[in-house]
This record gives structure tokens, C-alpha cells and sequence, in this order.
């Protein structure tokens, strides 16, 4: 019986069928949701800074000074400027790429930190590569295409078999 196990076990064992679609639709799409949720939220964010620096209550006269006081606004059931920055901050985190510099710089501690040190056991969702000599583009596009087109396809091995 055929299962993920099984074929994981098979791409494990022949690294050449690793292969996984990229989303790169949905991935765009994605990002540009969550660009979108943040122009919102700031939004949302500036109109609550506006509305408690008209504040009758003088309390709020310190949260443009002091997180402590922003901090202690959150405390009732009202959405407060902390509140609002904290779902900002959640998002932000999602909305972050992980190896920019300016958006972490490796920041990871502990048993997260050698994520990227398994040499043998990383993918590159990019396999594009834009920087190719002109031998390598040449035999990459041409012939190889025309190898596989000409004695190739009679070699294929057969996934379905293995799994």
C-alpha cells in the first residue's frame, strides 16, 4: 500500500525526485494579503494615537513617553494603542523574511540556531540560476533537452514502481 511514509521514504533515497511545487502565485498573493492587512492595521493605529492625544483623560497624556503607561492601557476590554501594536507586531513577525538582514540576521538561539547547518539535508525552492556561465546555459537548454527528446525518454525510471 502506497503512503507518505513510503514516499518520502523513495524522494529520501533518490534526492533527484525531490522535487515540490513552489506556490510562487500563492506565495506572491500571500504576501501582498498580509502588506495589505498591515496598511489596515496602521491605519487602525493611527486614528486610536489620535483619538486618546484628544483624550480628556490626562493618563494618556504619557503614552507617547512610556510603554509602561501604553502597557498598562490594555488592562481594560477597550482596543488600546498596545493592543493594536501587538497585532501589529504579530503580523509583522509572519510578514518578516527570516535571512534579511534588517529582518533578523540570524537572530535563532538554541536548537533552532543549526536549522541551515545540515548541509546535506537542505532544498533550494529556487532552482533558477541566474548567474550560469554560457557553457552551462548552453548545455542545460540545449542539449539536454534534445538528449532527452532523442535517447532520454527511453530511460525514465518509473516512480509509481518504487512507491
Amino acid at each position: 500500500m502506497a503512503d507518505y511514509n513510503r514516499l518520502a521514504s523513495m524522494i529520501a533515497h533518490h534526492g533527484e525526485a525531490a522535487i515540490f511545487r513552489r506556490f510562487d502565485t500563492l506565495n506572491i498573493k500571500n504576501l501582498l494579503y498580509m502588506q495589505a492587512e498591515l496598511v489596515h492595521l496602521e491605519a487602525e493605529l493611527h486614528q486610536i494615537e489620535n483619538d486618546e492625544r484628544s483624550s480628556a483623560d490626562p493618563s494618556k497624556d504619557l503614552y507617547p513617553f512610556s510603554v509602561h503607561d501604553l502597557r498598562a492601557s490594555a488592562s481594560g476590554s477597550s482596543v488600546t494603542q498596545w493592543t493594536k501594536y501587538q497585532e501589529i507586531q504579530s503580523k509583522i513577525q509572519m510578514y518578516k523574511w527570516l535571512e534579511r538582514s534588517e529582518g533578523g540576521n540570524f537572530f535563532l538561539k538554541g536548537r533552532e540556531a543549526p536549522i541551515w547547518e545540515a548541509e546535506d539535508d537542505l532544498v533550494s525552492l529556487d532552482s533558477r540560476q541566474r548567474d550560469k556561465d554560457a557553457l552551462t546555459s548552453f548545455i542545460n537548454e540545449k542539449v539536454v533537452p534534445w538528449y532527452h527528446r532523442r535517447w532520454g525518454y527511453r530511460t525514465k525510471v518509473k516512480l509509481c514502481k518504487m512507491i
